[in-house]
């Protein structure tokens, strides 16, 4: 039957249920990048996508910038200019001279947006007053008509600069006889002190109509929506019509978001937030901070005149780029989840059948195992088996070693009873001086013999008796090599070289380890042995050598010699116990075994030969390596 890809699904399901532990190390990582990755990499190409609308957004903020620049910069030089032109006239107290009159209606012609142009004196009274509206010449209004603005703050700011000092007033709708005026008139109030041989004669007040400067910015970019909002977080121009001037016109508004433009524009004079109605790109603007900063303004007014320009993109413009790059991250990672699907589906059947396969090789190994342990059983035998072929040669060899003397005793007792029998019948006989001299001299030498034989016997079974070393009584102590060396052996003191064997001993001075002492000297009393009993060939001369070297912490103890060496086969079973070359000339194959035992499970260090040594044509090395602090508890 065909396996659909709906068949196979849930076998892997079932499988990566059962193998969740191990699909976890797979799996995880994938679920991380995949959960961290596409969130990141979707907020980064959303990020990406809309540097170019921040720039756009931040070019369109810098044109209305430069344009209120350069729109109030002139409008304030216009108000220094003018301030300057009536300090040149008469007195505030004489008559209005007719050419004051008609320069202030020619200034007030030299624009459309100029609303009124007026002089108060220092008392706050209108002294001269220009209207210009409706797109028609300038009208001087009637002395009956003009009033006293002492209680306005743009006259009470402005009477307290000095020479040149400029006031802006913050951008309202204009207000007259204590009523907005409808329609509504968005207007901005540029004020200067004049002086007369440095008295104050009054202020020059200029009221700006804004209409055409905020129609002008509304009209800037209509991929961007630019909006003004002044120091309170209200509109001048705003998203919605209905919430423009709302501090000023009492209507309801329904905009909730003043606070929370407020507190993003509080961040510094340009920047970026974010609020529930989008993200916007801000910049403020101080009305004639460029005339303070060139000098031409000593002092300014009107802390809340600064102004805010807010920048979104507008409704209808969408970024496509941004767009294709969510589609593009989106099919990838849905493609990647697919895939990562699929091969977690694949591995779960993988380990489904490793799972089935491991039991099988379970299966395999047990039987294995019962093999191996009947195995064991067989080779532990065949190693007692082969231990006591080892125990019948050593037997063979004390038993041959020790019926030299025994034979010897026995025939010297067989020689010793006849001469007493001899003695005896001397005696019935008649017994001489001599008999009895002859018989104690006889005595005294049997004796002798039998002592003789009894002592090598005794000495015999002492050397196999050191197979058990007695651990029990071990001390660990500091000892100096130089000065203990030389003693563990009284042949290392005295050495006899008659034989013809010569002994070199180089041990540095001031080498001291913390060791035991007997143990140490029995290996070395036993190299000893070991050398001269196998390795020279009788009559032939040699020589050993003990050289110690001192290592970080341990010391290196080599014990060579040049004799015939040993052979390949021999030498991987020398330490093995009871294994000897020499059992026909009294070798019981315990030395070496007693050696390597001592050095590896009391002194803590380690044992191993060479034969012949690297760069040697004959003879045998065995090189120690022992810690410069033996082991605190010796093994057993």
């Amino acid at each position: 039957m065909t396996r659909t890809p709906a068949t196979l699904i849930f076998p892997s399901l079932r499988a990566a249920l059962r193998h969740r532990n191990r699909l976890a190390i797979f799996v995880v990582p994938w679920v991380i990048g995949l959960g961290l990755g596409v969130p990141s990499l979707w907020y980064q190409i959303g990020v990406n996508a809309r540097e170019p609308q921040i720039r756009n957004r931040e070019e369109t903020l810098s044109q209305a910038y430069d344009i209120l620049g350069r729109t109030l910069d002139r409008l304030g030089r216009d108000a220094l200019f003018l301030a300057d032109l009536q300090s040149r006239f008469s007195e505030t107290a004489n008559p209005l001279a007719p050419l004051s009159v008609e320069i202030f209606q020619s200034f007030a012609a030299s624009s459309p947006d100029y609303d009124q142009v007026r002089w108060l004196d220092t008392d706050g009274n209108e002294r001269l007053r220009i209207n210009h509206r409706g797109g028609g010449e300038p009208v001087v209004v009637a002395e009956e008509q003009l009033q006293n603005k002492a209680d306005r703050p743009y006259f009470r700011d402005t009477a307290t600069l000095p020479l040149h000092g400029l006031y802006f007033s913050a951008l309202d709708l204009n207000i007259e006889n204590g009523v907005v005026e409808r329609p509504h008139l968005p207007t901005l109030r540029v004020a200067s002190p004049v002086f007369r041989n440095g008295i104050k004669q009054g202020i020059i007040v200029i009221n700006y109509r804004s209409t055409r400067l905020l129609e002008r910015l509304k009209r800037l970019d209509t991929s961007v929506d630019l909006y003004l909002m002044n120091q309170a977080g209200y509109w001048i121009q705003g998203p919605d019509a209905d919430a423009n001037w709302a501090w000023q016109i009492g209507e309801p508004t329904p905009d909730a978001d003043r606070t929370g433009r407020q507190r993003g524009v509080s961040q510094g004079g340009r920047g970026f937030f974010h609020s529930g109605d989008g993200d916007w790109s801000y910049r403020r603007f101080d009305p004639g901070a460029g005339l303070l900063a060139t000098g031409e303004v000593v002092e300014m007014r009107a802390p809340d005149a600064s102004l805010y320009l807010l920048a979104r993109d507008a409704a209808g413009a969408t970024n496509s780029q941004e767009t294709r790059g969510k589609l593009i991250l989106g099919m990838v990672a849905a493609t990647l989840a697919v895939v990562a699907l699929a091969v977690t589906g694949r591995l779960a059947n993988g380990m489904e059948a490793e799972s089935e396969w491991a039991r099988q090789m379970e299966d395999t190994n047990r039987t294995l195992r019962e093999t191996n342990e009947k195995l064991s059983v067989t080779q532990r035998e065949l190693a007692r088996a082969e231990r006591l072929s080892s125990l019948g040669l050593m037997v063979a060899g004390v038993a041959h070693e020790m019926n030299t003397p025994l034979g010897s005793a026995a025939l010297v007792l067989s020689k010793a009873a006849k001469d007493l029998r001899l003695f005896k019948e001397r005696i019935a006989a008649g017994l001489r001086r001599s008999d009895l001299d002859r018989y104690i001299e006889d005595s005294d030498a049997s004796l002798d013999l039998v002592r003789d034989a009894i002592h090598r016997c005794t000495a015999l079974v002492q050397r196999f008796k050191q197979v058990a070393v007695d651990r029990a009584t071990l001390e660990r102590r500091d000892i100096d090599l130089a000065a203990f060396i030389p003693d563990a052996d009284p042949r290392l003191r005295k050495w006899d070289a008659s034989a013809g064997i010569s002994l070199t001993l180089n041990v540095p001075d001031d080498l001291a380890i913390t060791t035991y002492p007997g143990p140490f000297a029995q290996v070395l009393s036993n190299l000893l042995n070991n050398s001269l009993l196998h390795a020279f060939d009788a009559g032939k001369p040699g020589m050993i050598t003990i050289k110690v070297r001192r290592l970080a912490d341990q010391v290196l103890i080599e014990f060579s010699d040049d004799g015939r060496g040993i052979n390949e086969t021999d030498i991987q079973k020398i330490f093995e116990p009871f294994f000897s070359t020499a059992r026909h000339s009294g070798g019981t194959g315990l030395g070496l075994h007693i050696v390597h035992q001592i050095v590896t499970e009391v002194l803590g260090g380690s044992i191993s030969v060479e034969s012949p040594p690297p760069g040697e044509a004959r003879g045998t090395r065995f090189i120690i390596r022992l810690p410069r602090i033996a082991p605190a508890q010796a093994g057993t």
